[in-house]
């Protein structure tokens, strides 16, 4: 029979008390930082880099297997992966441009439109050209002004804050951005929203970015 020294039940306490530690250490490194390790992917996602952005989504559902907008973005991921193509929108191109500096004064909507386009093809060289497009009144162009300061950002970021301050829905089609008043596209979305519900075991996980849309839901 092996007899039990106090110093083997020592080892057996610290390594108990490790163990214990390092769970409790993966259980809270897991999660903490789940939504940046959505977002990274997401954004290689944008970029076209799917293989990164694969391993990505896989980790956010290794610890939230019920994420439903990294499940489908997985599944979109992994069928470009299959394809062996690269199908960049123009959405994603222009959010990998960054405009070092934004300001604008009073200027008017017709005017930052053209700069952002003019400004889409000076950063890249001319390999992204944005043909902005505004489907409403003509003088909504010159009575909707913006008055906007911003450092270094996306280029979809500045169209972001500048559809709030003119009350516009920008849209992003194939070749231009389609800038519609938000009233008229309010409406026009209407017949296509669906409302998701969150299930009672969804609602006890951690909360993400409610700010990240699902671009499959139609």
């Amino acid at each position: 029979m092996k007899t039990t020294t106090k110093w083997d039940g020592l080892k057996f306490i610290v390594a108990g008390v490790m163990m214990g530690v390092g769970m409790m250490v993966a259980a809270v490194a897991g999660p903490a930082n789940l939504q940046q390790v959505f977002n990274d992917a997401k954004s290689a996602y944008d970029a076209g880099d799917f293989e990164k952005a694969a391993i990505g989504f896989r980790k956010v559902l290794k610890y939230q297997p019920g994420y439903v907008y990294a499940r489908k973005y997985l599944s979109q991921t992994e069928a470009m992966i299959k394809k062996g193509k690269v199908v960049v929108s123009l959405e994603s191109k222009l959010a990998q441009l960054k405009v070092q500096s934004v300001e604008f004064d009073n200027a008017s909507l017709g005017t930052v439109m053209s700069f952002l386009s003019q400004k889409s093809a000076e950063i890249s060289g001319g390999k992204v050209v944005a043909n902005f497009i505004y489907k409403g009144p003509g003088e909504d162009k010159e009575s909707k002004t913006v008055t906007l300061k911003l450092g270094t950002v996306p280029m979809t970021e500045v169209i972001r804050y500048v559809g709030q301050l003119t009350g516009t829905k920008f849209k992003y089609e194939e070749y231009a951005v389609v800038g519609i008043p938000a009233a008229g596209a309010a409406r026009a979305d209407a017949s296509r929203k669906i409302l998701l519900k969150q299930t009672a075991a969804e609602s006890n996980k951690p909360k993400f970015d409610d700010k990240v849309k699902d671009p499959f839901a139609k």
